[in-house]
């Protein structure tokens, strides 16, 4: 049974050597390189010590292709995402490390104790410090994803409160989405240039590039011939699938729980949707409204 999981243990930092191998032999930044390939070499002294427990071990095809799906979410999301991803995991191999360390003892527990320090504080100080433009670019992704969800639910909900027609409410959520992808861009513009070491152009263009593409994807369930009452629905929909998107990436990346926060944005929406709907039900009512 000890020896399955030294096994284990020993396959499990081998794959976590090989994809920052991989990913250090794809990288051009200087320095996340170097960064990379000091992750290797930390698993690879992992690997060994556990082979030396558990005896030579080899990646098996799942784990092979969990490697290929790792490598390729790194390419989709960023390798900081990729990383921190797999590291959530972390404080329960501490934990049983800090067992085996009990059941070995003497030199072994010693060398052990260094394993373990790297999992608890080097690896972690490591992955992040690589530098990639979406990470330092967060926070106007942020901006332009969340507001860009919580403005036009509210908008699409309310025009579809006020008439029946998908196009007429897709109209208003392009007319009034562009407008506020323009207006958020040249806040986070102005923003930018009261910042120490943040570039207001890039600022400004990922603000107004996410907003816009939000605004996009919430329109577009209205264009395909449905009733708006049900275009508006799959708004929604897509809306709270954006924002369980981004803020579990956000939770990754800057290590903090993912449901709670989710959950509390996902209620807000379903509130702004609901008194939007209303609102326009009322506006509908005191004028007249259209068809």
């Amino acid at each position: 049974m000890r020896a399955e999981r030294f096994e284990r243990y020993a396959l499990d930092e081998l794959l976590d050597h090989e994809l920052y191998a991989r990913l250090a032999a794809r990288e051009r930044n200087e320095r996340n390189r170097k960064l990379l390939e000091e992750l290797a070499r930390d698993e690879l002294r992992h690997h060994l010590f556990w082979s030396k427990l558990a005896g030579p071990v080899r990646l098996g095809l799942r784990d092979r292709l969990k490697l290929r799906l790792l490598l390729s979410l790194s390419r989709l999301a960023g390798k900081t995402f990729t990383i921190k991803l797999l590291e959530r995991g972390e404080a329960a191999t501490i934990g049983e490390y800090r067992r085996a360390a009990a059941e070995l003892g003497g030199e072994l527990a010693a060398e052990l104790a260094k394993v373990i320090e790297d999992e608890e504080r080097h690896e972690s100080e490591l992955a992040g410090s690589l530098d990639e433009l979406a990470v330092r670019q967060l926070g106007s992704i942020a901006l332009g994803v969340s507001d860009a969800i919580i403005e036009l639910t509210g908008v699409l909900a309310g025009f579809a409160g006020y008439t029946g027609s998908p196009l007429q409410v897709a109209a208003a959520g392009l007319i009034v989405g562009v407008s506020a992808a323009l207006s958020m861009a040249a806040a986070a513009y102005s923003q930018a240039k009261h910042e120490r070491g943040k570039s207001p152009r890039t600022a400004a263009a990922f603000t107004g590039l996410f907003y816009m593409l939000t605004v996009l994807a919430l329109v577009a369930p209205l264009l395909l011939g449905a009733p708006a009452s049900i275009g508006v629905a799959l708004s929604l929909a897509c809306a709270l699938a954006i924002l369980a998107a981004f803020s579990f990436y956000s939770a990754v990346v800057m290590e903090r729980p993912f449901l709670r926060e989710y959950l509390e944005n996902a209620a807000v929406i379903m509130a702004v949707s609901l008194v939007g709907y209303a609102f326009g039900q009322i506006v509908k009512e005191l004028t007249g409204g259209m068809p």
